[in-house]
């Protein structure tokens, strides 16, 4: 046995189970890639809103890898064994009620004053699968250059003709990356496995590594796509508790899909969305 896969095998074997029986029973422990920025977001979220997030007690890096230590919320997540279609309606409405309180209070915080205006709550990178599969990236000084990284790169007409797009979606991507929205603060990754509930309220909501400030269509963009299943009942509540872009929406999940890695993503001085960055001969 190599020595990281007997690391492994004892944090899993005998560590893990010790501490779930002790300690773990109070406080829990999340390997995070980037548990600075998820820490100090939750740090950020509990002094200004009275959104149930854990309390975080610190970041530490066991073999260069840092976790998150923080309390134990009560509750299960609404996917555990389809916990969210076994609630009467009643519950349900009093859950999304709460969600709806909740998305507002992260909505009415306030955004950055200068560029860069879409970013981590440290100012930085954000991590967004969507934007980039290969970690975080950005920070995007506003929409248009984060619109820029949606079509990679690519001017609007660049990225039609790139992918043959016929004109009634040039002219749909067109419409939607024209509108500028307001910047709020985004949960990011907001589906059920990420809402704790208990007798019939929240009392958690989870996993803010994904989280910071994003054009105000993005959190709506994002609980829509994080359902894979076009019949799950849930993306019928969506929009009961998150304000709705149905437009945004359509184009973004249907007409632009998922964002690659492109080179042009730092903060340029002289960036004109008509012009775009400088694409790589890959991408023309």
């Amino acid at each position: 046995m190599v020595e990281g896969d007997k690391t492994r095998w004892i944090i899993w074997k005998i560590v893990v189970p010790l501490w779930k029986a002790t300690l773990g029973r109070f406080i829990f422990v999340k390997y995070s890639p980037h548990g600075e920025v998820e820490a100090a977001t939750m740090r950020f979220i509990r002094e200004r809103t009275t959104i149930p997030v854990p309390r975080v007690w610190g970041v530490l890096t066991f073999q260069g890898l840092p976790y998150i230590f923080m309390s134990r919320l009560p509750g299960r997540d609404l996917w555990e064994s389809d916990l969210w279609e076994s609630l009467s309606e009643s519950v349900k409405e009093r859950i999304v009620s709460q969600l709806r309180g909740y998305v507002a209070q992260l909505r009415a915080l306030e955004p950055p004053t200068k560029p860069p205006f879409i970013c981590s709550v440290l100012g930085g990178p954000v991590l967004d699968h969507r934007l980039s599969t290969t970690g975080p990236y950005g920070p995007y000084r506003d929409e248009a250059q984060f619109n820029s990284q949606r079509r990679r790169g690519l001017t609007v007409e660049q990225y039609a003709a790139n992918y043959k797009s016929p004109s009634e979606i040039l002219d749909a991507v067109r419409r939607a990356h024209a509108i500028r929205h307001s910047i709020v603060f985004t949960h990011n990754d907001l589906h059920p496995g990420n809402i704790l509930v208990e007798d019939g309220r929240v009392t958690g909501i989870v996993d803010w590594e994904c989280a910071g400030w994003f054009p105000a269509h993005w959190e709506y963009i994002k609980a829509l796509f994080l359902i894979h299943d076009p019949k799950d009942p849930w993306l019928k509540d969506v929009p009961k508790f998150i304000p709705a872009f149905e437009f945004e929406a359509d184009v973004d999940i249907n007409y632009i899909g998922w964002s690659r890695d492109w080179m042009g993503v730092v903060l340029e001085p002289d960036f004109d969305e008509n012009v775009g960055f400088p694409v790589a001969d890959s991408l023309i």
